[in-house]
Formats: structure tokens, C-alpha cells, sequence
């Protein structure tokens, strides 16, 4: 049996705002998203900046605002390279400080470090999970399970993910 993604309705973001989001959970930066997208870079900042104030996320980062649109099931997670690796407690601690918290010193102060620390601490647990940066991080984390529950990505059709990645290697 073969199963598609539904998202829940209604959603919060309109289709173009769910299109550009759905770039950003792969950790697409805003030029990245725009080339894929045939969009000015100044629309997909619009639609992300509309994402964020939808989710009461305002003035949020990226992967705080992944964490949201994830959650809220408004966009699917993307595919995982394999098994999450063997996350040791502070990753696991990185990982969800990284989803719930913009700044660096909040994050440094919810993982035990100086914030001058925080990024070699991000991009540790990136390079771990395979992901690209911190945003893609968060979406392989709610792919895995580590972070609330999102749909599965196995529940999309392979011509949806070739679609969602297409350009951003």
C-alpha cells in the first residue's frame, strides 16, 4: 500500500508559502530557494517572514522557524541520509536548543556553553547527522523523531523530494 502526505487542514501558509518553506527545511538559503523557485530573493524573505508571523514566530532564525513549520505539519520533514546516528545527550541537547532558541547565547545557556562556543558546538552535531547546516539539522532531527512528530518523509512520492532537492547540492 502506498500512501501520500497529507498535510492537515487547514494550514496556515498559503500553497507559495508552503512552496518556499518547504526549501527551507532542507537548509536552502534564501538565494538558493529563490533560483529553484523562479522568485526574486526579496519574495521567498516575504513568504518566510509571512511563515514566521502565521507561527508566532517572529523575529525567530531559521531553524527555530523549521522547528515551527515542522511541528505545525505544514510542510513535510526532508528524507534522512540513513539511521540517526548515535546521538550522545548533549547532542541531543544542541539539537533542541538549536529548534527552540534564536540567539546564540540563549542556545549557549540551554547547552552549558559561551555563545563564542555555540557554532563549533552546531556544527559538530551538523557534520554528525550529515546535515548541511543547522536549519537541515532541525529537519533531519523531526525525520528521526528526535523533535516533536512530523509526517514521515517516506510518505511522499519520490517525485516530490526530487522535486523539494533539485538544485540544492
Amino acid at each position: 500500500m502506498t500512501t501520500t502526505y497529507t498535510p492537515p487542514s487547514p494550514t496556515l501558509l498559503t500553497r507559495d508559502q508552503q512552496r518556499v518553506a518547504a526549501r527551507l527545511v532542507y537548509g536552502a538559503s534564501n538565494q538558493l530557494i529563490a533560483r529553484q523557485e523562479h522568485l526574486a530573493v526579496f519574495t521567498v524573505a516575504s513568504h518566510l517572514a509571512a511563515a514566521r508571523r502565521k507561527l508566532d514566530r517572529p523575529n525567530s532564525s531559521r531553524a527555530v522557524l523549521t522547528h515551527a513549520l515542522l511541528t505545525a505539519r505544514e510542510v513535510p520533514p526532508p528524507p534522512a541520509p540513513g539511521p540517526a546516528p548515535e546521538f550522545t545527550e548533549h547532542d541531543r541537547q544542541v539539537i533542541r536548543a538549536v529548534a527552540e532558541h534564536t540567539l546564540n547565547a540563549a542556545i549557549g545557556d540551554a547547552i552549558g556553553v559561551r555563545a563564542d562556543d555555540v557554532r563549533a558546538e552546531i556544527d559538530a552535531v551538523a557534520a554528525k547527522a550529515g546535515a548541511c547546516n543547522e536549519v537541515h539539522l532541525v529537519g533531519l532531527s523531526h525525520t528521526w523523531e528526535i523533535l516533536g512528530e512530523s509526517a514521515p518523509a517516506s510518505a511522499h512520492s519520490q517525485l516530490e523530494l526530487a522535486a523539494a532537492t533539485a538544485g540544492a547540492a
